[in-house]
């Protein structure tokens, strides 16, 4: 990369203070920062770092006097930086050019304009891929699957039968949608398979991490609402449904027919049981289990998940363990 900073506060906005013909040729944070860089303070906090550091300006919430390097002074430092590693991403990023040679896609399928396909894509028929979608190599996309406009889909995703993608989606490597939700009866002692036949729905503005595997529904849909973040390694079973702007840390385990609000925040490691209803706002600390529904806003922490008061209170309490036990054993001596 290569800007002066009048061009990134063409970009990002703010008020350049100091030389704005500086020359800048990377972007890192504070620590790493060396000669060309640009590095952004987000708060009081990390201003004696910058004092010191070697980039040559800062995106900054505040002029700061004394800093003899030029700033760019804008309200929410971290928010706008965004937008300059958005640039810097496109850039450094480039999408496959047009269909690879050795991209199979069928003749029933439907291809919108400015489509990128990598080597060795397969897209069977009656797939429907919209305008300026991106799908690197060695993706799988099954018959009659919908993927919305300026879609993005690293490599080796698989994407089965009938599954619906939003616009504006990124899948990360590795992710499986539609996969068979995990459905058996017990008849004798044996494990009789239902068939899945349902479908797997994607919102609009949705990102999907590596390694993420999301079931299709037994009968009706897995749904995943609009604008919702899933990271790597998360499970979603079958008949889940997701509320819009939900977010989901990694190694999530969302047990089936679970139905989860809109702008929930769930945490690493955290374990949902089947049928569990989360209402909107809930906040679920990480590690926990839940085992049961939560009213809207609930937050909670733990195994069992509770109110987070309440085990910030037992964690306190099981730290006194051994010195409540040590006493415990002092009395009953003295009492005998």
């Amino acid at each position: 990369m290569k800007f002066t900073l009048n061009e990134i506060q063409s970009i990002i906005g703010g008020k350049i203070v100091g030389n704005g013909n500086t020359c800048i040729t990377g972007i890192a944070s504070i620590e790493a920062a060396k000669e060309g860089d640009i590095t952004f303070v987000r708060n009081d906090s990390v201003v004696p770092q910058v004092l010191t550091s070697r980039a040559a300006a800062a995106v900054i919430h505040r002029e700061i006097l004394h800093l003899k390097k030029p700033q760019i002074v804008l309200e929410n430092p971290a928010l706008s930086f965004t937008k300059l590693l958005e640039v810097v991403a496109q850039e450094r990023y480039m999408r496959p050019a047009g269909i690879h040679p050795t991209a199979i896609i069928s003749k029933e399928a439907t291809v919108g304009e400015g489509v990128s396909a990598g080597a060795h894509v397969v897209v069977d028929e009656k797939v429907t891929i919209g305008n300026y979608v991106t799908i690197y190599p060695n993706t799988f996309i099954g018959k009659g699957s919908r993927i919305g406009d300026n879609s993005v889909i690293y490599a080796n995703v698989s994407i089965r039968e009938n599954t619906i993608i939003g616009k504006r989606v990124i899948i990360h490597c590795n992710s499986v949608l539609g996969d068979d939700g995990f459905g058996y009866l017990q008849v004798e002692k044996q494990h009789v398979k239902i068939p899945q036949i349902g479908i797997v729905e994607i919102g609009d503005d949705v990102e999907i991490g590596a390694m993420v595997t999301i079931c299709r529904a037994a009968l009706d849909k897995t749904v995943i609402g609009n604008g919702v973040k899933i990271d790597n390694h998360s499970h979603i079973a079958h008949n889940v449904a997701i509320g819009d702007n939900t977010m989901l840390i990694a190694y999530a385990k969302i047990a089936g027919s679970t139905k989860i609000g809109k702008n929930v925040l769930i945490a690493e490691d955290v374990g949902i049981t089947d049928h569990a209803l989360i209402g909107d706002g809930c906040k679920i600390g990480g590690g926990s289990n839940v085992y049961k529904s939560l009213e809207p806003g609930s937050i909670v922490w733990g195994s069992p998940a509770k109110p987070i008061t309440e085990e910030k209170r037992i964690q306190v309490l099981i730290k006194k363990l051994p010195e409540m036990y040590s006493a415990i054993k002092k009395l009953v001596k003295t009492s005998f």
